[in-house]
């Protein structure tokens, strides 16, 4: 399966633009910084800065030597924006960690466990979007666009578009049929005709305009796909690489867990969100933590002076004599699974006179996992290799610990800065060849990623059995203990 694609990831952090060539190499790439403008609680992007450095990186990768004539273009990026549109322009990006304005939106013409049935998630985590285009006197702006790719995708083809996986944390799209539900924003003043067109993420959105190729360099009537948010894209990537159906495991700032499902299922107890998966009639669960990198940049500030990161790795990685005892809830910042409790806080269990900062190193890391691996027990997940994905992968001694508490393989990404463009490519393969997700799924296994492979020592798994029941058992009684 051979075409030519130019795959486009915006980031909250950087926009980073590759081309893929016709056997699944990377012919040429390049990246360019994103800027983020904070006042107070707010946050926000210039879409015309994006565009600008969309622009540059063409030129840049021209400029390289590298033609820009290929068979489709295909986006992913940040999803859950909040991007008004006048007359053709952007001005802001009201990006989702955006904690300003008042997001209130007083009542639904739905009751709650009718909006659930809809959405597929609770009402609190369906209505963030739909409060700003309610606030923001939808009145002013023609239409919204709800994720950074859509707006690249507005700039090439002069078409709005929204993909499935990012339809879903509007509140607004049926999750089951994946169209926009009008009784969602019932009463609001929001209008149908003020919201993108849902597509697949295969589906073509529209075709590269003839201004737009003199800007750019990317020839006239290039096709550009949909695409689809990058939480979809890095669930895709991964699936395919893994070469299963058993999700994966994000270790970034926050951490999560990532499953595919074939029917929606709300939790009793902890915090689940549902995506409309890029496969039609397919759902991704996805088990959120409050605490992963950040807990672990933490522990290197505290025992590593200026935040050495190589002196905390071999501070961790095998400490003597680690006492059985002692373990670490790292909910530094509350948390969301398996339990909710916005007011939990950290802890060290078991502290004896022996115990020093190499221990409480290591059992921090191991802390870490414990709480990966109760989200995917709640899930009622078991699997003989766990596909792990983040920033937190460059750690080799928490690579190596999660590996022995799943007491599986670990299959670490050798691509992470580039595995949402591997699964957008996914998405162009479909679109150029129309086949099968199945066979564009071969496609990307096919292109050699050398993924770091960590095996579990198995000598350890009877002492982190014991410590992995007196981490849920301590976990369990500190609930509400600082609700005082």
């Amino acid at each position: 399966m051979r075409c030519r694609l130019l795959i486009a990831d915006l980031g909250t952090s950087s926009l980073k633009v590759m081309i893929m060539g016709g056997g699944g190499q990377v012919e040429s790439s390049t990246s360019e910084p994103v800027l983020t403008y904070t006042e107070g609680k707010r946050h926000e992007q210039k879409p015309a800065e994006w565009w600008k450095s969309f622009k540059k990186a063409c030129r840049t990768l021209h400029n390289q030597g590298t033609g820009l004539d290929v068979d489709a273009v295909v986006c992913t990026g940040q999803m859950e924006d909040f991007i008004p549109v006048k007359d053709g322009l952007a001005d802001t990006a009201i990006l989702y960690s955006d904690q300003g304005g008042s997001r209130r939106l007083q009542n639904r013409h739905l009751a709650s466990d009718a909006v659930t049935a809809v959405t597929g998630n609770d009402w609190k985590s369906t209505t963030p979007l739909m409060k700003w285009l309610a606030d923001e006197a939808p009145e002013k702006w023609e239409r919204v666009l709800f994720g950074s790719k859509d707006y690249l995708i507005y700039c090439l083809t002069g078409v709005s578009v929204c993909d499935p996986v990012n339809g879903t944390v509007t509140g607004m799209m049926n999750i089951h049929t994946r169209t926009w539900d009008e009784q969602l924003w019932n009463g609001t003043g929001i209008s149908y005709r003020q919201l993108p067109l849902l597509l697949e993420p295969e589906d073509i959105a529209g075709y590269v305009l003839k201004e737009v190729a003199v800007q750019t360099g990317i020839p006239a009537g290039t096709p550009v796909c949909c695409g689809l948010g990058d939480g979809g894209a890095v669930t895709l990537a991964a699936g395919f690489q893994a070469g299963g159906d058993s999700g994966y495991a994000y270790a970034g700032t926050t951490g999560w867990a990532a499953v595919p499902a074939d029917t929606l299922a709300m939790s009793k107890e902890g915090s689940v969100f549902h995506l409309a998966a890029p496969q039609k009639g397919q759902f991704i669960k996805i088990m959120p933590l409050l605490n992963m990198g950040n807990v672990h940049q933490w522990a290197v500030h505290t025992w590593c002076g200026h935040g050495n990161f190589e002196e905390f790795e071999k501070l961790a990685a095998e400490p003597k004599a680690m006492p059985e005892s002692l373990v670490f809830i790292p909910y530094l910042n509350g948390e969301r699974n398996p339990i909710v409790d916005e007011k939990a806080r950290g802890a060290f269990i078991g502290i004896d006179s022996q115990v020093d900062e190499s221990h409480m190193a290591r059992a921090v890391l191991e802390g870490l996992a414990f709480s990966l691996k109760q989200v995917f027990t709640q899930a009622g997940l078991a699997s003989s290799s766990l596909f792990l994905v983040g920033g937190g992968t460059k750690s080799r001694a928490l690579r190596q610990i999660v590996a022995d508490v799943f007491q599986c393989r670990v299959q670490v990404s050798a691509e992470q800065e580039r595995l949402a463009m591997f699964g957008a490519a996914a998405c162009g393969w479909k679109a150029v060849h129309e086949c099968s997700w199945e066979e564009a799924g071969k496609a990307l296994r096919g292109i050699d990623h050398r993924d770091i492979i960590v095996e579990p020592d198995v000598s350890k798994k009877e002492i982190l059995v014991k410590k992995e029941r007196l981490f849920a058992e301590a976990a369990r009684r500190m609930r509400g203990i600082f609700d005082v």
